[in-house]
């Protein structure tokens, strides 16, 4: 772990006003995975949180000090069973429980979890960790769970692949803000790196990619690009691709998700990060609504609520205690 010193120098550190247990584990909660928490000195408790979404992948920079987190098959919900999450850890030490596996972290040390299977993490004084949050989708778009076999697993951050992959995250983290309208052509080609480092730990080759994973790649594309027009359905975004509705259909098969499934999913994720928003609680949930392509308050708050278990005034209250 030659490189570590140097490629932990790159982290630009977390949001620096400390927040309390009870704020820390809502913000857990909104950035990364809905948890339950545990801490043995609550009263005393600091913690610090920074996350930033861009193209449907989730930075989140954490320090704190002593606490468990976990889900259990209570806590896991059908909306955020879809992820995996990837930490690097920078300081202090967590183990990561899954799958009857534990991993250990120490500084230089990552793992990959599962955000559909109950995990434990129990985290030590002086943590600090950066972490990326994506849909398995951005591995590979079929049914299967590739990387089952990894989770709660320690892998080092070594010169070579590793090392590469984590200075892009850390690069991209830093300068998420700034890149503009080359923003998810940048996080899109990040998640291609992220996958070919985990298929390597898997000791897999990376294949070329078939033309339906490229075809659905635009499409997934188009729908974020699109998801503010209130007319974007499977017909429109079928022709958009000269497909027909049944091609269209037939290429999310692969996926096990639907065309309307996967815009609701992802117009219901981008209300969720404004409602949690603090530079816009000024705004009408209905008015986020509309901003992302809800054709009414009443069909917003039904279609929140179905996929958060909230309707959106309960996320934002519990979003900003």
């Amino acid at each position: 772990m030659t490189s570590f010193t140097a490629l932990s120098e790159r982290f630009a550190g977390v949001a620096p006003r400390p927040i309390t247990f009870t704020s820390w584990a809502a913000a857990v909660r909104r950035s990364v995975l809905r948890f339950e928490f545990d801490c043995d000195r609550p009263d005393g408790f600091t913690g610090r949180v920074r996350d930033r979404h861009l193209h449907g992948v989730s930075f989140v920079d954490m320090a704190s000090g002593r606490h468990a987190a976990y889900r259990d098959h209570a806590t896991i919900r059908p909306a955020d069973a879809g992820f995996y999450v990837l930490t690097l850890q920078l300081a202090g030490e967590i183990r990561i429980a899954q799958d009857d596996r534990v991993a250990r972290l120490e500084p230089g040390l990552f793992a990959l979890y599962d955000s559909g299977r109950p995990a434990t993490l129990t985290v030590g004084d002086g943590y600090r960790s950066t972490c990326i949050r994506f849909p398995k989708t951005a591995i590979t778009p079929r049914r299967e769970d590739p990387l089952a076999e990894i989770t709660a697993t320690p892998f080092a951050c070594t010169p070579g692949l590793t090392d590469t992959v984590w200075s892009t995250v850390l690069s991209v983290n830093r300068n998420l803000e700034s890149l503009g309208v080359h923003g998810p052509t940048a996080v899109r080609s990040l998640m291609t790196l992220v996958g070919t480092m985990l298929r390597g730990e898997l000791g897999h080759q990376v294949p070329a990619r078939p033309p339906h994973e490229e075809l659905l790649e635009r499409v997934l594309d188009h729908i974020d690009a699109h998801l503010c027009d209130a007319e974007l359905d499977p017909a429109s975004i079928a022709a958009a691709h000269y497909l027909s509705p049944r091609s269209l259909h037939a290429l999310f098969e692969r996926t096990g998700t639907t065309v309307s499934r996967c815009v609701r999913e992802r117009r219901v994720e981008r209300c969720r990060l404004d409602l949690a928003d603090p530079a816009l609680t000024h705004v009408p949930a209905a008015a986020i609504g509309a901003r992302w392509g809800f054709a009414g308050a009443s069909h917003f708050g039904q279609v929140f609520k179905r996929e958060t278990g909230l309707t959106p005034a309960e996320f934002r209250r519990q979003a900003h205690p």
